[in-house]
């Protein structure tokens, strides 16, 4: 039937009760339906093209291809109620299709190849806007400023050119950088220590420390092209930074210099009423101190620096990237995480 016979046999319908309008009932419910996903996996899944595509070649159709290539690859799934499954691996397209439609996840992951048998990955969520798996609208510009610094640094710096940038589906981003060069790399060239400057864990005083009279040009390039203004004109102000006397606390105490953390807090306990935005107000009056020159002790200059990248420098999950010497992954990911406060673990 053409379309223009379907469209008049439409005009000549008659149905009881005319002269009522009748809407016509939606035929999708609100909110999620695990019946439709079933229908997804089981009728338009592409199960072929994502064997092909995590096989890079390694399909058993030319001399010289790994055949277990694909087997070594981690899937996880995440199922109802939360439920969530690592370490699962497929030999074939058939055992994977076999799984998806028999688990039917609500999300899957897709993980390194292995040399070795597992993996491990720890993750620090250090926001004040949110918490756990939430994300808002203030958590988004933190995953931007960090993609613009490490993008930056992939195509620039280490000169790749293939690269895709994913949300993670919790509270951060992942980077996966498929240029061949990457997918050679062992885990000594890999570089990617270069880019992190967060050391410690919740319980150090402080976790990012520049040494030297200058920076390096890759840290120096981020704090000047994106980390300075995006601290002073949109962070400061959505997290609140400095009208919390824990959170300001914090700051201080990165300061090699009692007189100077003395009298800023004296400063800001006072708590006198000014025009100016609180946050605005007490980072300038920190900037101003730290810079001014007439501090002497060993350090100090680079504090503001120190702060900024503190809470706007994207923070690697390196136990994703690179720390067991056996295991190879076909793509170099990077979990950037949301950075700004300074406790909190999944």
């Amino acid at each position: 039937m053409v379309r223009e016979e379907f469209d008049n046999m439409g005009e000549d319908m008659v149905i009881d009760g005319a002269g009522t309008e009748q809407k016509p009932s939606s035929e999708f419910p609100d909110g999620f339906n695990a019946n439709y996903l079933k229908i997804y996996y089981g009728k338009l899944f592409p199960y072929a093209d994502m064997h092909k595509w995590m096989s890079y070649g390694n399909d058993g159709k030319h001399p010289g291809c790994d055949q277990s290539y694909f087997g070594r690859r981690e899937f996880s799934f995440t199922l109802d109620n939360d439920i969530y499954l690592r370490f699962q691996s497929f030999n074939n397209v058939a055992e994977l299709e076999n799984a998806i439609k028999e688990k039917c996840p609500f999300k899957i992951d897709i993980g390194p190849v292995y040399s070795v048998d597992q993996i491990y990955q720890i993750m620090i969520d250090v926001r004040f806007c949110c918490s756990g798996a939430d994300v808002c609208s203030e958590c988004w510009p933190l995953m931007t400023v960090a993609i613009k610094v490490i993008d930056t640094a992939l195509r620039d710096d280490f000169g790749f050119n293939h690269i895709l940038w994913v949300y993670s589906g919790r509270r951060g981003v992942h980077c996966w950088v498929c240029d061949g060069k990457a997918r050679r790399l062992n885990n000594e060239q890999t570089g990617i220590t270069l880019l992190h400057v967060h050391k410690g864990n919740e319980n150090s005083l402080k976790k990012v420390t520049f040494a030297g009279r200058s920076l390096h040009p890759f840290l120096g390039r981020s704090y000047a092209e994106v980390l300075k203004d995006f601290f002073e004109e949109k962070y400061i102000l959505s997290q609140n930074l400095f009208s919390d006397e824990e959170r300001y606390e914090k700051i201080l105490e990165m300061i090699p210099d009692e007189s100077t953390t003395s009298e800023l807090r004296g400063k800001w306990l006072d708590n006198k009423r000014s025009r100016d935005d609180i946050n605005v107000v007490r980072w300038g009056q920190l900037k101003h101190m730290l810079q001014s020159g007439k501090q002497k002790v060993q350090g100090i200059h680079r504090s503001v620096e120190e702060i900024v990248s503190l809470f706007t420098y994207p923070r690697l999950d390196l136990e994703a990237v690179f720390v067991f010497p056996l295991i190879r992954s076909t793509v170099k990911r990077l979990i950037l995480l949301c950075p700004n406060s300074f406790q909190g673990e999944e």
